[in-house]
């Protein structure tokens, strides 16, 4: 069952038509949106669409522009971002194997926990300001051990060293702070810096509640 509360209906009714739409097959959701619609701890707002090879950035947003009004923000080789009826979607090629095959749960294409799990440790020892990768990593607590998210993590990126991505993940000065909006509870920092910190202790456990 995914939690579509934790998104507008707008953006899931976008989402299901990006799904259906063939000159999209290869691409499926990532990031805090996909991970909200399994655990169901957040609201979100963005649609971050990962495949591994590579596609046409320019002919995408060509295509994207002429049947969904798309508003094209930046370019790139295999990368593409801008916002459909306000809706941000990026489409972007990251060329690391799945861990576990790409989930079809109502015909969305999740990427699994256990690859959401790396790419949020990457992208927390690449960038540790955003606040949401945190929360995200202590609520994906009641799922897997931080042992279970660093084995992922160096598994997708075998270059990867689990020592930097625990040391960032306990690393808060460069957090930019904002608003985080709980589905069914209120946020506090310190509730997730705790979780964090009971992560490290028990790094072979999971935990029943979420951190709120």
């Amino acid at each position: 069952m995914l939690h579509t509360e934790t998104i507008e209906r707008k953006t899931f009714k976008l989402l299901e038509d990006l799904m259906n739409d063939q000159n999209l097959d290869g691409f499926s959701l990532a990031g805090g949106t996909a991970l909200s619609l399994y655990l169901g701890h957040r609201k979100s707002i963005d649609l971050d669409l990962f495949r591994i090879d590579d596609f046409s950035a320019s002919m995408l947003s060509d295509y994207l522009m002429e049947k969904y009004d798309f508003v094209n923000e930046f370019q790139e080789k295999n990368t593409l971002k801008g916002f459909i009826n306000d809706v941000k979607i990026d489409c972007i090629t990251h060329k690391y194997e799945n861990l576990k095959f790409i989930k079809s749960i109502n015909y969305i294409r999740l990427y699994s926990l256990e690859d959401i799990a790396a790419m949020k440790l990457n992208a927390i020892a690449d960038n540790g300001t955003r606040l949401k990768d945190f929360v995200d990593i202590a609520c994906l607590s009641t799922k897997l051990s931080l042992n279970e998210m660093l084995e992922a993590y160096q598994k997708k990126y075998r270059n990867s060293n689990a020592i930097r991505a625990l040391r960032a993940l306990t690393y808060y000065a460069d957090i930019i702070h904002e608003p985080i909006n709980l589905v069914n509870g209120k946020y506090k920092w310190s509730n997730i810096s705790k979780r964090i910190d009971e992560m490290i202790k028990k790094d072979m456990e999971t935990f029943s509640s979420m951190p709120y």
